[in-house]
């Protein structure tokens, strides 16, 4: 069974149609990621995904369960978020923040448990980041604090990671520390993962699966290498693309337009 299964699903806004009949299917273990131009829906896929938004038409199913019939601490059991621009709180230590993912299994008004904590300890060494359990979140870098952001939701221990540009604005070693942490968690603990990325040479290098998205619509869907090296890729991003082979990494590399100066 799918972990994630998405069936015919539709997004509108007033008369805007954002995501029209796109189904897709994570199974665990795996790393599904969308692609797309700008102003493809990717968001507002992600955002129907983890219900921020309800759905005009299809359905989205963790596990064979249809998110909509579920309440909100038992969604928030079943799918953890990363959003591109997470809100970090000052006044609280990282070991405090990323309790805040134990919420879901313990509700909001009951303090962390014994088995909440060493949850908590557990996500912290899995991240390398024991060391900054006490420090206060506000005096971290912004790469810790994408690091931080993607602990809490591990802590949630779901069986689902939805990631929407969990990179941007990192450099290069912390763009790839963060990619390096969720891929060993689909590796290691058979999550399941669905993600936005732009960079399609990280793409290559972390992804199983990939979905193709085009003014709202599936453009292409399939394995990694089938779809970035795809003539479809180069006509909705609107750029020559080069797949290469570099020490056994795949990169994709954007041509300039002839002319260009």
């Amino acid at each position: 069974m799918s972990a994630l299964r998405v069936n015919n699903l539709s997004v509108r806004v007033g008369s805007s149609t954002l995501v029209e009949s796109v189904s897709l299917s994570v199974a665990p273990g795996t790393w599904h990621t969308i692609i797309g131009p700008n102003g493809a829906g990717k968001t507002s896929l992600v955002e129907t995904l983890i219900g921020a938004k309800r759905p005009a038409a299809g359905s989205v199913l963790v596990h064979g369960d249809d998110i909509s019939t579920l309440r909100e601490p038992e969604r928030a059991r079943r799918i953890a978020f990363v959003p591109q621009d997470p809100i970090v709180p000052a006044g609280l230590s990282v070991e405090e923040y990323v309790g805040l993912g134990r919420s879901a299994h313990r509700g909001i008004l009951r303090g962390p448990s014994a088995k909440d904590r060493a949850v908590v300890l557990e996500v912290l060494d899995r991240l390398a980041f024991t060391q900054f359990a006490h420090r206060d979140v506000a005096t971290l870098s912004g790469g810790e604090r994408q690091r931080v952001v993607v602990a809490r939701a591990l802590a949630q221990h779901t069986t689902v990671l939805v990631l929407d540009e969990p990179i941007t604005g990192l450099d290069l070693r912390h763009q790839m520390e963060i990619l390096d942490i969720v891929r060993r968690e689909v590796d290691e603990c058979d999550i399941a993962v669905l993600s936005i990325l732009h960079d399609l040479t990280l793409v290559a290098q972390y992804s199983d699966d990939v979905t193709l998205l085009d003014e709202g619509r599936i453009r292409l869907q399939g394995p990694v290498g089938e779809v970035l090296a795809s003539p479809e890729l180069e006509d909705s991003f609107g750029v020559p693309l080069r797949v290469i082979e570099v020490e056994g990494s795949t990169l994709v590399v954007p041509l300039p337009a002839k002319g260009r100066p």
